[in-house]
């Protein structure tokens, strides 16, 4: 049996987040996916926090309110407001109504300025039944593992779409990448 496909992919929306003032500001950072050292190696030396609620395990585990942060994390965990979520593919894998949920805690835990960073398959028509993992390499690219070789339907959800299942949120700025996924960010309305 074959082993998950890995590609590399240049995301420039993350790495403007990942870069803007976090050498010198204390930032809040919350990946919905799971820990990746990547991640934590770029944010080691600066100022930041970084929660870990990891949203494809609970997907996995069938957890009722796999799609809320909040509802995976005790609310001690939740003490100060989030400068920015990544997401990575999970909104692929939601339903509207969840979308609108979801959006709904973003706006609660989010911070003034609070940005939501994204991938939605966009040109593909299947995609991976279960999440992809994701990890930031050291040259600043993202390795994205298909976790298996199950398919189903791509939602394909456009900008406009998500603006009306997420109404908290707009669309700030996308980005078509290489392997024909979106990328987008997010802000607070």
């Amino acid at each position: 049996m074959p082993g998950p496909s890995v590609e590399r992919v240049r995301v420039p929306l993350l790495l403007e987040l990942l870069a803007w003032d976090g050498r010198r500001h204390r930032r809040v950072w919350a990946d919905l996916g799971g820990a990746q050292a990547g991640l934590i190696a770029r944010l080691t030396g600066t100022p930041s926090r970084l929660i870990i609620a990891d949203l494809p395990a609970a997907l996995r585990d069938d957890t009722e309110q796999w799609h809320l942060p909040d509802g995976i994390l005790n609310a001690s965990f939740w003490s100060e407001p989030v400068d920015c979520f990544l997401c990575w593919d999970l909104l692929n894998y939601m339903r509207p109504d969840q979308l609108g949920e979801l959006a709904e805690c973003v706006a609660r835990l989010g911070g003034s300025g609070c940005r939501v960073h994204a991938l939605i398959q966009y040109s593909g028509k299947t995609m991976a039944e279960t999440p992809g993992r994701y990890s930031l390499d050291e040259d600043l690219q993202l390795s994205v593992s298909d976790p298996d070789a199950a398919r189903t339907q791509t939602p394909r959800y456009s900008p406009k779409a998500l603006e009306k299942a997420m109404p908290e949120l707009r669309v700030e700025r996308t980005m078509l990448l290489n392997n024909g996924m979106q990328e987008f960010v997010f802000s607070l309305r």
